[in-house]
């Protein structure tokens, strides 16, 4: 009889296990990584990006170095969020609209660092600035930069360092932010003392968007504290971070706990 009893306990014990498991296995959120374009190592920077980013949310990355995905009207469909790191001058037309429209119709988008300088030659540039919530043009030299939190309780910076530093990296000077645009981080130049955002939240149509135009190079990119935001920011856009900046359950990795 009690060896009955204890085999009943633990069945209900791995009945309860499985359970737990159950609810806290979720499909990976599915990411577009568009990349490529000049100035910036990209061959290194995104396979870096999208493993460390892997490690720490529940998410798998597709890659695609050139703008060619973006050609269909429907490219984003499968995919749970669209992120941007890329450096194209120029782009076709019906790209860059398929892009704008993505987001209007409700895919969440992360723009990082030179994503804000793209297509600076195209007729609807302004547009492509309105999308992503900013308008830059030019940054600062090349430099060690000290980040200033804006927003302490905004769940995506919410434990991110107070005096967080980068050895290096480019600053963007902000000519505008939308005014509906949440900023969340800033920088003043060491050169000339201006202030400007490097990090905000935004909605372009019906999509989030989530931008940083920090992550020039490596310097950037290693840091760990920097990949946390970055996750956060995907993770916030595609609605899977808490009020307390932890991912939504079945949206961490174990990596991410240890």
């Amino acid at each position: 009889m009690v060896g009955w009893l204890l085999l009943v306990a633990t069945m209900a014990r791995v009945d309860v296990a499985q359970g737990a498991a159950a609810l806290e296995s979720k499909p990976p959120l599915k990411v577009l990584f568009v990349t490529g374009g000049g100035y910036h190592d990209y061959e290194k920077l995104a396979p870096h990006l999208a493993s460390s980013l892997g490690g720490l949310v529940n998410a798998t990355f597709e890659i695609k170095f050139t703008l060619l995905s973006l050609r269909a009207a429907n490219f984003a469909e499968g995919y749970d969020a669209i992120l941007y790191d890329m450096c194209f001058d120029e782009v076709a037309d019906e790209i860059l609209e398929n892009a704008l429209q993505a987001s209007r119709n409700g895919k969440p988008a992360v723009m990082i660092h030179c994503a804000v300088h793209a297509f600076r030659r195209s007729p609807k540039i302004r547009e492509w600035e309105t999308c992503c919530g900013m308008r830059s043009k030019v940054h600062d030299a090349f430099g060690p930069l000290s980040v200033v939190k804006l927003d302490l309780d905004n769940p995506i910076t919410k434990l991110f360092p107070s005096d967080w530093k980068t050895p290096g990296d480019e600053l963007y000077q902000t000519i505008s932010i939308d005014p509906q645009a949440h900023p969340l981080l800033k920088v003043k130049s060491p050169q000339d003392g201006r202030e400007h955002i490097v990090c905000w939240t935004y909605q372009f149509g019906k999509g989030r968007v989530f931008g940083t135009t920090l992550g020039h190079d490596m310097k950037t990119a290693g840091s760990p504290d920097y990949i946390r935001l970055v996750g956060n920011g995907l993770l916030w856009a595609c609605g899977k971070l808490e009020p307390d900046g932890s991912p939504t359950r079945g949206y961490s990795t174990p990596q991410s706990k240890r």
